[in-house]
């Protein structure tokens, strides 16, 4: 991308004769909380800009690998098109005083732009609250005409955006929505320091360190360590601290103690019991593999329940429609009666009683073994669209921050992320601190590949037998599992194993190498590479 400064920025520059400087560590440091709602687009500029605060604080020139992440991420075609920002603005989108202004500018200085365009922005994001803003806002947020739509799988055009514009537009007339977006719009991205700050301490390991181990398939859900817990969902607060405890980072939170994962007791004991039988009869070091669940997986862990439950009293939902939610989860979801029966919650407290929350994480009396099916039930229920149409939390906000960012795109057994050594002489434990499951499994950290690999690369002996296994139908014909019904045995199986030989690591080396972009060497090493081209 090639980018120019604006005649007024030169202008100023010669009459003020300020300088250039390639970096500002403290004006990067800043960047999160001197944002209030801003568009995508500008949170993944910000994202870049504090992968380049790093470069700075360790005294290299950020400025190459910047231009890099423009290239990649075009920020000035986005909001120099954006008709409701410029106007906002009160400029053109070649004026100086427009976003496409000074982001342009920041081809040769970024600092001097964002604090130039960030307080602008801010105050843009704020000046909402009518529905017209609202639904500018919808639509400057919505993806672009010519992507790929998420939903249809087909090309965007300004009709599709049209028709969902207008559509928003008749939801808002529901106050309990109007307030939802409202609160959205006006966040202070308390969130986005969270995310930012978040990387964890992994130790990448490469594909030759499996040699001679015996690989053990360990299923999880996607969810993120948040130590401060979540205070507000897209700017709507929630009504108490919600702690969010893991996911694969579990195994890294909780290095050293002698605890590497954590499931309910039937599951971990089942699991602890595959991680013995792999070391007794291979005589190799066990380790155990994190294979990601879909993502919907995190719906059993207790934060994207109690999330959507704590925020409904900033939402102000009539009580009309919290007691018919009330009434549908007493009385089951689903086509038939017979689903309904099974799906049934005849004792659920409600979403408005001051037990709700004991009775999700199963304490105050309440059973545990019993909560996690009622967390999943409530969740099934408060997603549909119906209920988030009537004022109700949004599902998918609250999926996204509960989730690890690397982990958000990856596909169902997809694996390696995290990894463990298992202890197959120590037995499994109570776990007291985790509030979504009540069993840990003896281990310590190990590490985890640099990429997440699909599971028939990570575990090619296991697919090969699963390849070759039936389906046990009640009726009709038995058949060969699908693709899918592998991954699923691979996830619930928990006899299963892989021993890692010098041909496993070398196929998953050349894997890696083809389709993730790494550079490892034969043996598992990296490459030496000398861009200077001075050896």
């Amino acid at each position: 991308m090639v980018a120019s400064v604006h005649p007024s920025v030169i202008k100023r520059l010669a009459s003020t004769g300020e300088n250039l400087p390639l970096a500002d560590p403290d004006f990067y440091k800043g960047i999160p909380s001197a944002v209030a709602g801003v568009p995508a687009d500008t949170i993944n500029l910000l994202k870049d800009l504090r992968t380049a605060q790093t470069q700075v604080e360790q005294g290299e020139d950020f400025l190459p690998s910047f231009l890099g992440a423009m290239e990649e991420n075009p920020y000035a075609d986005r909001f120099g098109t954006s008709e409701y920002i410029q106007s906002l603005l009160g400029g053109e989108p070649q004026s100086g005083a427009s976003t496409a202004g000074y982001l342009s500018t920041a081809a040769i200085n970024p600092a001097m732009a964002l604090k130039a365009a960030l307080p602008l922005l801010a105050t843009t994001a704020r000046r909402g609250g009518g529905i017209a803003s609202l639904v500018d806002n919808f639509i400057v947020n919505h993806p672009p005409i010519g992507s790929i739509d998420a939903k249809t799988g087909n090309p965007v055009t300004n009709q599709l955006i049209k028709t969902r514009a207008n559509a928003y537009k008749k939801e808002l007339k529901v106050p309990a929505v109007k307030r939802r977006e409202e609160l959205k719009l006006q966040q202070d991205n308390s969130q986005l320091e969270s995310l930012l700050d978040s990387a964890s301490d992994r130790k990448i390991k490469t594909p030759e360190d499996l040699l001679g181990k015996v690989l053990v398939p360990v299923v999880g859900d996607r969810t993120a360590v948040k130590p401060r817990g979540l205070e507000s969902i897209q700017g709507v607060p929630l009504s108490q601290n919600i702690p969010v405890q893991g996911g694969p980072d579990y195994m890294i939170h909780h290095s050293g103690s002698g605890k590497a994962w954590a499931s309910m007791e039937d599951a971990a004991n089942k699991k602890q019991m595959g991680i013995i039988r792999a070391a007794d009869e291979t005589g190799q070091d066990p380790l155990g593999v994190y294979s990601t669940m879909a993502l919907e997986g995190s719906n059993f862990s207790t934060p994207v329940a109690t999330a959507m439950v704590a925020q409904l009293p900033a939402l102000n939902i009539p009580k009309k429609h919290i007691n018919a939610f009330n009434k549908s989860i007493r009385k089951g979801i689903g086509e038939t009666k017979k689903a309904r029966e099974k799906s049934a919650v005849p004792n659920f407290v409600g979403i408005d009683s001051p037990d709700i929350f004991n009775q999700l994480l199963g304490t105050g009396g309440f059973s545990r073994e019993g909560a996690g099916a009622i967390r999943l039930k409530m969740i099934a229920q408060m997603k549909k669209a119906d209920w988030r149409k009537l004022g109700f939390p949004i599902y998918e906000d609250v999926l996204e921050a509960v989730t690890k960012p690397d982990l958000m795109n990856l596909t169902r057994g997809d694996s390696g992320y995290g990894i463990f050594k298992g202890m197959p002489t120590k037995p499994t434990a109570p776990e007291t601190q985790h509030l979504s499951y009540n069993t840990s499994i003896p281990g310590e950290y190990f590490g985890g590949l640099e990429k997440s690999v699909p599971p028939e690369v990570m575990f090619p002996d296991i697919f090969s037998d699963l390849s070759r296994r039936m389906t046990k139908p009640k009726k009709g014909t038995p058949r060969p599992l699908n693709y899918q019904e592998q991954v699923g045995s691979l996830m619930f199986d928990p006899s299963l194993y892989e021993s890692y030989t010098p041909e496993k690591v070398e196929q998953l080396i050349k894997y890696m190498n083809k389709n993730l972009g790494t550079n490892y060497a034969a043996g598992g090493l990296v490459e030496s590479i000398d861009i200077f081209g001075d050896n």
